[in-house]
């Protein structure tokens, strides 16, 4: 971006820089999630046990995004020796799933319990504190147990939400003597009792008390109703430490989590577009859009659950052949999601995003323990043969990823963290951000409020953020590329977060086109 542009941006849009603090920060897409995170730190707690506390609280205050029935991944950072790991905690389906089933439909259901998958958030919350925590667990969760049983005031984009919820959710009585009363503007209170118990038990019991007894026997009943075949025995924590898949990016180590998480697109597209525009070159989002087109089209050609079909994204990334055949690319479907990042004292991160995939999940409310649940089933496809063809106790393919930034080896140090919303346009989103602030040098929250563009989901062509700053749609345009302009600040392009470490401290930027906060101290 020209200094020119930078200037009319500044100018003519809302111009506030990142918040810089000497000792750690946090960001969440809900200003109670980053409050309570920030305090967490203040008292000594960990990334780790702050992402704990604020998952906990985006469960409760933005449902229609993330729930305990939803899944989570985590990058994670240890300060002490540069170590970098990944976390997935993402779900199988049934074992006794019956594809015949699904292609009797000849679709995988957007709602009801044919779309669902063993749910993982819980157990990402509790692998990362028995991990990385450094509080009690429990006292992670009062803030949570708080806001659910007490109450808090609908957010707008929580507003927004609730039509669609009175349309897709069940049962419907349920949603509506909880969510029911939020006027269009937000503001009313919210009070969800059976959710505040679930969160008291697994407060008191750990994932154990999601995964076994009451909360479970719960779900998998309400589950059953609607035709899907979980049993106790198969309704097990899923989450797995695992090694990240990493790539140079413009002098520094971009990190992300493996299949079945997208994020190998992410590290395809940054290789590519690395490659051909290295340092010192012009950022190009005609060539960054280029490297992104070519990495969806290799992961939804390749890619699939490495359990079960041995797909190696390491090799991949190294150029060395992947065992998985050539198949026709798997269809998309869309969602939403929630993100959040914490950086303590130490210097220790953790990078995480959990979600129910669309929103409202699968429209399935376990009314007896307030859980949502996920319609992550969506993410296979019906395709015989392909490496994501729906199976029995596979994992689908999932949009979620987020990501570290670190120096190379042998001793890595820590970069930025960051991540965003947005189902099939976070690497769009993440590799515009990274070129912003690896390239151009980019105060963290300008990166952010950059205009943004995406690939179309309805055409071959790109959609571009409409700003008086026309540029970017001139560029598309001049490289022949259909090219559609989308209102300015569309949530469409994503509700990103970033933290950068700097010299003395940190620096975290939240978007604008989300309702969230990042927070320092």
């Amino acid at each position: 971006m020209a200094e020119s542009e930078r200037v009319e941006l500044a100018a003519a849009f809302p111009h506030r820089g990142a918040m810089r603090g000497p000792g750690g920060c946090v960001a969440a897409d809900h200003p109670l999630a980053a409050g309570a995170g920030l305090r967490v730190l203040q008292d000594g707690g960990s990334a780790a046990d702050a992402i704990v506390a604020m998952g906990s609280i985006m469960t409760v205050v933005q449902p229609q995004y993330s729930h305990l029935g939803g899944d989570a991944f985590a990058m994670v950072y240890g300060a002490g020796d540069g170590t970098v790991e990944a976390l997935n905690s993402s779900g199988p389906a049934p074992r006794a799933l019956d594809p015949e089933g699904y292609r009797r439909l000849g679709t995988i259901p957007l709602d009801g319990a044919l779309a669902v998958t063993v749910p993982g958030c819980v157990d990402a919350w509790w692998k990362l504190h028995q991990r990385h925590g450094r509080l009690p667990w429990a006292t992670l969760f009062t803030g949570a147990i708080d806001l659910a049983a007490r109450g808090f005031p609908a957010s707008r984009g929580l507003a927004r939400a609730i039509p669609l919820g009175r349309r897709r959710v069940q049962p419907g009585d349920y949603f509506n003597r909880v969510f029911g009363h939020v006027a269009p503007g937000g503001g009313q209170p919210v009070v969800q009792p059976e959710l505040a118990r679930t969160l008291t038990a697994i407060q008191a019991g750990g994932a154990a008390a999601f995964y076994e007894d009451e909360v479970a026997n719960a779900c998998i009943r309400a589950l059953a109703d609607g035709g899907a075949k979980f049993s106790n025995h198969a309704w097990q924590p899923p989450g797995r430490w695992e090694t990240p898949l990493a790539v140079p990016f413009l002098g520094s180590i971009v990190h992300t989590q493996p299949p079945p998480s997208r994020g190998l697109v992410l590290m395809l597209a940054l290789q590519a577009y690395g490659t051909n525009h290295p340092p010192g070159a012009a950022a190009a989002p005609v060539g960054a859009f280029h490297a992104i087109e070519e990495a969806f089209a290799v992961v939804d050609t390749h890619a699939g659950d490495p359990g079960v079909t041995g797909f190696d994204a390491a090799a991949m990334l190294a150029g060395r052949a992947t065992s998985p055949p050539l198949a026709a690319p798997a269809g998309r479907s869309d969602g939403d999601t929630t993100y959040m990042l914490a950086i303590d004292r130490e210097g220790n991160a953790v990078s995480f995003i959990q979600s129910v995939f669309s929103q409202w999940g699968s429209g399935v409310f376990i009314a007896d323990a307030g859980v949502l649940m996920n319609n992550r089933m969506r993410g296979f496809t019906l395709q015989p043969g392909h490496p994501n063809e729906i199976a029995p106790a596979k994992r689908p393919m999932h949009t979620l990823h987020s990501y570290l930034v670190s120096t190379a080896a042998p001793a890595p140090r820590l970069l930025a963290a960051g991540g965003t919303p947005g189902a099939h346009r976070q690497p769009q989103t993440n590799v515009q951000v990274l070129d912003h602030v690896l390239r151009e040098d980019m105060d963290p929250q300008d990166a952010l409020d950059a205009p943004r563009w995406s690939r179309s989901e309805t055409s071959a062509g790109v959609d571009v953020e409409q700003r008086h700053l026309d540029s970017l749609c001139d560029t598309f345009r001049e490289a022949g590329i259909p090219t559609a302009a989308i209102e300015a600040w569309h949530g469409q392009m994503g509700r990103s977060y970033l933290a950068v470490v700097e010299e003395h401290g940190v620096a975290a930027a939240a978007d604008l086109r989300g309702e969230g906060a990042a927070l320092v101290f």
